[in-house]
């Protein structure tokens, strides 16, 4: 699993690539280091391109990812904009995700355009 992170200054959005087979450990590195980035450079926005990555959990690891975020300083103020396959054979546990993230007050979305996913971020919803 690797990733690389980049902040956009000009919109304020902090832009995560991904790629590999993603599992439960490797996330919460990947949690541990991308959201404490977003809040020290001042960023609730937050795009992670999902595309060329391959989660690799279980129902109840995805169920308890809301928890981590919150663990790692992600609260309400957060929007996570996510860019994902549709056709990928993954995409329920992208939308249970976005459902047990809902139920945490964490703002999820995904999206299939990466235009789409930054309009929705720098909208005032």
């Amino acid at each position: 699993m690797e990733w690389t992170i980049d902040y956009q200054e000009k919109d304020e959005i902090v832009c995560v690539k991904t790629s590999g087979l993603m599992d439960w450990d490797q996330h919460k590195k990947f949690c541990e280091e991308v959201f404490p980035f977003a809040i020290k450079h001042g960023s609730h926005k937050v795009f992670i391109d999902f595309r060329d990555m391959v989660p690799n959990f279980t129902v109840l690891q995805i169920d308890d990812l809301p928890k981590l975020l919150k663990e790692v300083g992600v609260g309400p103020e957060f929007k996570i904009a996510g860019l994902y396959d549709e056709s990928s054979s993954h995409s329920n546990e992208f939308e249970f995700f976005k459902n047990a993230s809902f139920l945490e007050s964490i703002k999820v979305q995904y999206f299939s355009e990466k235009n789409e996913a930054i309009a929705w971020l720098k909208s005032e919803q």
